[in-house]
């Protein structure tokens, strides 16, 4: 016979289990704006996260810009940004590292059949206006020439197909180290003469106020500095305008648009065009992407791979934000690799949202990159890994 004492006990299992597995923020809306550098990561994972939750995610996008602005007006649940406040941050912040990728250099050569290369300071004369043909000697020589790329370590995992009940799939992935960078198997040194156009280059850039942007002109300065410093002197901006160069660049053929996925399709519409954009997007437009030479002297394709190994360089600060070092020499690394923050509230705001923001953020960080690798983000862990919990958990 059993005793009362171990039907109390029973009873408390039980409805511990039931609680774990039904949370009390379960059936929360969770309104967000912000990066759409994140846009293509959360629109591909909403949906597992609301089947595992019953949680679901409304995310507009609307740039970095936005998500702050919205953010420090109490206007949201949540927002994403790819740069930290410049100041007026709201006092009740937590920045999350939850979502890390390549920024890419896509563009439209459908004459060019093989992949074109390009060192920081062409990058930055091309964005300046100095440089505004496809076959400037400049280019030209960036693209006739020794390159050696990095070939990084894979693994193979099974993935739920969506949708799909009790079904799997393959897919690869980078294979990380005990400190969540990726890992270089072996490199390809290669002659390369690529037959460039006669064509004017357009560039599109973000109208709107962009994390990507800032970090873009984080790249262009940091990556150009000591003797090229003169090809990008401005600091990093979340206006694309505020800090181009003074250097008499020629800006008829800039174009500007708002959005990743507007600047992407700009690009996509128009030969000769180039952008800055978070990978997924060139993926989406189906456009080619440049390599870049790192500060090792490599010239890396924007993927997961090299980003993690960028990141990996660069210092975590005790607020959760990272910073990134251009001129260390770090085998493997893609240069503008970005982490981009999920921003919560410290307090202040209804508990069954605060957990399912922290519920949100998690998943984000811990499962979304590897269930969709296509979308080149990278999978955060190690100590980004371990700070970006230590800030979730802040959040009360």
């Amino acid at each position: 016979m059993i005793s009362r004492k171990k039907l109390a006990i029973i009873a408390i299992t039980a409805s511990s289990l039931f609680l774990s597995t039904n949370p009390a923020f379960a059936g929360t809306t969770l309104n967000g704006s912000g990066a759409t550098f994140a846009s293509p990561l959360i629109d591909a994972c909403k949906s597992d996260y609301a089947a595992d939750t019953g949680n679901t995610i409304n995310y507009t996008g609307g740039g970095s810009g936005k998500g702050r602005t919205d953010f420090t007006g109490g206007l949201v649940d949540f927002a994403g940004s790819d740069a930290p406040y410049s100041s007026g941050a709201p006092s009740n912040l937590i920045y999350a590292p939850i979502y890390a990728a390549p920024l890419a250099l896509m563009y439209n050569l459908p004459t060019v059949k093989e992949p074109i290369y390009l060192t920081p300071k062409t990058i930055a004369k091309i964005f300046s206006g100095v440089i505004t043909k496809w076959n400037d000697p400049a280019i030209v020589a960036d693209n006739e020439r020794v390159v050696k790329t990095p070939i990084y370590k894979t693994k193979k995992i099974k993935v739920k197909v969506k949708g799909k009940k009790n079904k799997f799939t393959t897919k690869t992935v980078p294979a990380l180290d005990s400190k969540g960078q990726a890992i270089v198997a072996s490199y390809d040194t290669k002659t390369i003469s690529v037959d460039l156009p006669s064509e004017i280059i357009t560039v599109w850039y973000r109208s709107d106020p962009s994390g990507s942007t800032e970090n873009f002109g984080r790249f262009l300065k940091g990556a150009n500095a000591g003797a090229n410093s003169s090809v990008w002197p401005k600091a990093q901006n979340q206006s694309f305008n505020a800090m181009l160069p003074s250097n008499g660049g020629v800006f008829y053929y800039f174009q500007a648009a708002s959005g990743s996925a507007a600047v992407s399709a700009g690009v996509k519409n128009k030969v000769g065009s180039i952008t800055y954009s978070e990978l997924s997007f060139a993926t989406a437009n189906k456009l080619p992407v440049a390599y870049v030479q790192n500060a090792n002297g490599e010239f890396v394709e924007p993927a997961a791979a090299g980003t993690s190994i960028f990141l990996g360089g660069g210092t975590i600060n005790a607020n959760g934000t990272v910073d990134v070092d251009f001129a260390k020499k770090i085998p493997g690394a893609y240069p503008i690799g970005t982490a981009s923050y999920g921003m919560a509230y410290s307090s202040g705001k209804d508990a069954a949202k605060q957990a399912a923001v922290a519920s949100w953020f998690t998943y984000v960080l811990e499962k979304c990159a590897s269930k969709y690798p296509e979308k080149g983000f990278s999978q955060i862990t190690g100590p980004l890994a371990a700070k970006a919990k230590e800030q979730i958990a802040k959040i009360k």
